[in-house]
């Protein structure tokens, strides 16, 4: 047999993919018939390309309900054309910017990252601009530098989307929040624990806890 793959140790997840597919289209295959044609989802949610970061932390059922684009430290710029088809073709009445402690590309913009690869640095550059944007206490410890970094950069990603977004935001057409999945625990809630940071620009802690359209939904 030809050698495809010098570690033949990931063949057990390929494996998994055809054993996993095979269990969703016989428990979903009357659902899948009824967005085959088109799809209606009701969130446009930005995300990092994180392995640790996935749909599986906040949903059983991200078919047709989120359309979800992803890159290195959840950034708008980097894939704006999919975020603007999101809120204005598909017309999602949310845009979520889902940001995560723990995120490598946030801890490398706050650094000297020129030793990585050119295409790697272009996408990080953006990313250095929000955080050189945002206040951090440097005489906090480096893991709650990081931990703030990655919420001042969810509430960077919001604020340019907001502006860009301002006409449907007016009409209240759709809202734009930012969230936080704690992965390392470094916000103290809980290890995966996903928590709003924003909520069209604000950013007030006692605000959001006692908003009513936040404790609609996170109570």
């Amino acid at each position: 047999m030809e050698l495809i793959l010098k570690n033949d140790d990931v063949i057990h997840l390929l494996q998994s993919i055809k054993e996993t597919n095979s269990s969703y289209t016989e428990a979903k295959e009357h659902e899948i018939k009824t967005f085959a044609s088109s799809q209606t989802p009701a969130c446009t949610l930005v995300m990092c390309c994180d392995s640790r970061a996935h749909s599986t932390s906040f949903t059983f059922n991200p078919e047709n309900n989120f359309f979800i684009v992803r890159n290195i430290g959840n950034q708008y710029i980097l894939n704006q054309g999919c975020i603007e088809y999101g809120v204005r073709v598909l017309n999602t009445p949310l845009l979520i910017f889902l940001g995560h402690t723990g995120c490598g590309a946030v801890k490398a913009s706050m650094g000297d990252y020129s030793n990585l690869h050119s295409s790697i640095i272009r996408e990080i550059d953006h990313l250095a601009l929000s955080i050189k944007k945002s206040d951090i206490n440097s005489t906090c410890s480096e893991t709650v530098q990081w931990r703030d970094a990655v919420i001042n950069n969810v509430n960077q990603q919001v604020d340019l989307a907001i502006k860009d977004f301002h006409d449907l935001r007016n009409d209240k057409s759709l809202a734009i929040i930012g969230m936080v999945l704690d992965i390392d625990n470094s916000r103290g809630e809980g290890h995966g624990k996903i928590s709003v940071v924003n909520l069209n620009g604000e950013t007030d802690p006692i605000k959001l806890a006692n908003h009513d359209f936040v404790k609609s939904f996170f109570a």
